[in-house]
């Protein structure tokens, strides 16, 4: 029973958890870090709770141990269009800026559910985007969705739900974008299911932003009922990344609840009738400063970063523009400076420019490996399958044990449907993994390690 658990126990798991997951048990939730701790037990084969300290303090939890008590310690329920007005708030202002800003370019825009859970929240911001742009051009668009319990992103990827995943929930949903199962079940159309992707990612302890990842240059990140969880150290370091991820002029959105204005120093936070987002702007005030209005207004618009050559000098008596980035010729001349440009443009968002940059660089350097990775990174996020898939095998002709090269050519095989090059690189990665140090860094990975990478890998395919 709970009762009977030693509390100097409870205390050092309570301060074990913090530091390896970053969730946060003060001394009066500890009835809840009880409960949580022994429904864990069985799943993790610690007969008491002396016997999990133990493993906690091991410090060599395996990112499937970490998955179980994360899926005991947090609460994994959400369900469609939670609080509304915030949708309504996205799909009637802010997409629609974003769009604006974006018409007549190649910039993608960028959604990120972080702490999905089982993929409600994802799926209703691609409802979301569809239900915007139905009246506008179609625009490139992507919704990365990530969580670091497995069983929940499984859940999310089959996009099949229950009654209770649409409480509260708009009549026309279902009757649109869902078909009828059995056993009162819902099916998700396909093709709303092809505009997310889920992904594992431990917020706590991961790299990001990152170009492998995917968790670059975003427009939006959705971040709510997950700071509650963490302890005030881990909040500063998640919000402190998350703020990287975003373009400037991007806005992160948490649970009302997890508001406060200590918290956000690198953002200013603006309320728009009662929702609250933290916007990261380029020459913002910061210290959580505040903007206001009494009712819904049209939402700062999304800067737009501008090819060279650059715009005529501004009339002065305009207001200052953003900066704008000099042309490629003034500032890189020799490959690895050209590749320089290249990745400042990719962490812009300026994918095009960052293509024909890597694509300079290399009629000039053929053998430059980092340079052919990432023209595959950018292939990849662009849609020229092929041309990343080629970009890889270059890398894997300079160097075979590439181990990122190999990975990424799990998934990029698989769009193009070539299943069994696929099952081939995913065969080596894994031999990769494996041979070497558990903490040697994955190069180009920024900061992963072999062991991480390699349970992550096992875990997603089932190896």
């Amino acid at each position: 029973m709970t009762a009977a658990l030693d509390p100097v126990l409870l205390r050092e798991a309570s301060d074990l958890i913090a530091g390896r997951m970053g969730l946060h048990f003060p001394e009066e939730r500890w009835p809840d870090l009880a409960r949580g701790l022994q429904a864990a037990e069985e799943e993790l084969a610690c007969g008491n709770l002396g016997a999990l300290v133990t493993l906690l303090r091991s410090g060599k939890l395996s990112i499937r141990q970490i998955e179980t008590l994360a899926g005991h310690l947090t609460v994994g329920e959400t369900y469609f269009f939670r609080d509304p007005a915030t949708f309504e708030w996205l799909e009637r202002e802010i997409l629609p800026s974003l769009f604006a800003a974006r018409s007549g370019t190649d910039r993608t825009v960028r959604l990120w559910s972080a702490g999905c859970c089982t993929g409600e929240e994802a799926y209703s911001l691609a409802i979301t985007y569809v239900r915007a742009q139905s009246a506008l051009k179609a625009l490139h668009f992507s919704i990365l969705a990530t969580d670091i319990n497995l069983k929940f992103l499984a859940k999310a990827s089959e996009g099949t739900y229950g009654e209770w995943s649409f409480r509260g929930a708009p009549i026309w949903l279902r009757e649109r974008f869902f078909s009828s199962l059995p056993e009162r079940r819902f099916a998700l159309d396909p093709a709303i299911k092809s505009l997310v992707r889920f992904d594992y990612l431990n917020l706590a302890e991961d790299v990001y932003p990152s170009l492998h990842n995917n968790t670059n240059v975003m427009d939006v990140i959705f971040c709510r009922n997950v700071l509650m969880y963490f302890t005030p150290g881990h909040q500063r370091r998640v919000l402190a990344a998350l703020h990287r991820c975003l373009v400037d002029g991007g806005c992160l959105l948490v649970n009302p609840a997890e508001t406060s204005a200590a918290l956000f120093p690198l953002f200013t936070m603006e309320n728009h009738g009662g929702i609250i987002l933290y916007r990261k702007t380029s020459k913002g005030t910061g210290s959580g400063s505040r903007r206001e209005s009494s009712a819904p207004a049209s939402v700062m618009p999304m800067p737009v970063f501008i090819s060279t050559p650059p715009p005529p000098a501004p009339d002065p008596g305009d207001k200052p523009a953003l900066a704008l980035a000099p042309p490629l010729d003034a500032i890189a001349t020799m490959p690895g400076d050209i590749l320089e440009q290249a990745r400042a443009y990719a962490d812009q968002g300026r994918l095009v420019e960052a293509l024909a940059s890597c694509r300079k660089a290399l009629a000039a350097e053929c053998t430059n490996l980092a340079g052919h990775f990432m023209l595959a990174m950018i292939c990849q996020e662009l849609g020229l399958f092929q041309e990343g898939i080629d970009a890889l095998r270059k890398v894997l002709y300079l160097d075979q044990d590439f181990i990122l090269a190999h990975h990424a050519l799990i998934q990029l095989y698989r769009r193009v449907g070539k299943q069994r090059e696929s099952g081939r690189h995913l065969a080596v990665t894994l031999e990769l993994l494996s041979a070497s140090g558990k903490d040697e860094i994955v190069p180009e990975s920024g900061g992963m390690t072999c062991g991480r990478l390699l349970e992550t890998v096992r875990l997603m395919v089932g190896a």
